[in-house]
């Protein structure tokens, strides 16, 4: 007796031999086979262009802005001015006790002298200062952040946590600054930010979860941990200063254990001050 298997294939015996996956599959191949040829043949003729399916509107180019010294200046200040709306947001939660909610006063000090440095060098570069917050980082990172805190069940780490990441992109943001920014005061400027923001993250750390935080075991060889959910910070967490983005896991575990993540990394070019951005 020949196997079903071996039987050749007809439109008769098909419904028999396959299934409706197939079908669709053999259906599919014999249109794409006659699309092929009919589109290969000599004859053909007509636009050459890429086809368009659907009344899609056309898409148009982004536009191309220029981005010097004022441009990174301006992004610079809209980062100084959103860490202060984060320490100032904090402070309206209330959650901030003793010795953290002292040092959250001195950060916002130091963020508004730091921003108002980086204006007068944007007004110096022949710009005009910027000074707002970043809204790229606000509406897509800062207010979905403080949205998961509000329902938090810890909602006074997960602000410790958010300022020590953001400390950390703003020192990453800085020191990216200073091989692109032209003029040696400017470098100059933003490598001091920078190393100020590195210290800023640091001291969070070491006054939130104390000294056994002071070094990252990765850099001894040594596995991190990060329990329940959370990605344990240090003080110190790599030889050299890392420009790479961070994860920040925020608000209550669900089921799993699994909180909301976030990933902060530093400015691109979605979410630079162009000169062509104006304050409202």
């Amino acid at each position: 007796m020949t196997s079903e298997q071996h039987t050749p294939l007809t439109l008769g015996n098909l419904d028999a031999r396959v299934g409706r996956r197939q079908a669709l599959k053999i259906g599919g191949l014999t249109v794409s086979l006659a699309a092929l040829v009919a589109a290969c043949g000599d004859d053909r003729t007509g636009d050459t262009a890429p086809g368009r399916v659907g009344n899609a509107p056309k898409v148009e180019s982004l536009p191309d802005y220029p981005v010097n010294d004022v441009v990174l200046l301006r992004t610079a200040s809209s980062l100084e001015n959103t860490a202060v709306l984060v320490y100032e947001t904090a402070q309206e939660l209330g959650v901030l006790e003793g010795d953290m909610a002292t040092l959250v006063e001195r950060l916002i000090e130091e963020h508004t002298a730091t921003s108002a440095e980086m204006g007068e060098l944007t007004e110096a570069a022949g710009g005009i200062a910027w000074t707002s917050t970043n809204p790229w980082i606000m509406e897509r990172s800062i207010r979905p952040m403080f949205a998961t805190i509000l329902v938090s069940d810890d909602p006074a780490r997960d602000v410790v946590n958010l300022a020590i990441t953001f400390e950390n992109m703003a020192a990453a943001t800085h020191q990216t600054l200073t091989s692109l920014l032209s003029e040696t005061d400017q470098r100059l400027a933003v490598a001091n930010a920078s190393a100020q923001e590195a210290r800023n993250s640091a001291t969070i750390v070491l006054e939130a979860y104390g000294t056994a935080r002071r070094v990252s075991p990765a850099l001894l060889g040594e596995e991190v941990v990060n329990a329940d959910g959370l990605i344990a910070r240090f003080a110190i967490e790599t030889t050299f200063g890392s420009v790479a983005q961070q994860d920040l896991n925020l608000g209550a575990a669900d089921v799993n254990g699994t909180r909301t993540s976030f990933v902060v990394a530093t400015p691109a070019a979605n979410s630079l001050i162009y000169e062509e951005l104006t304050e409202s």
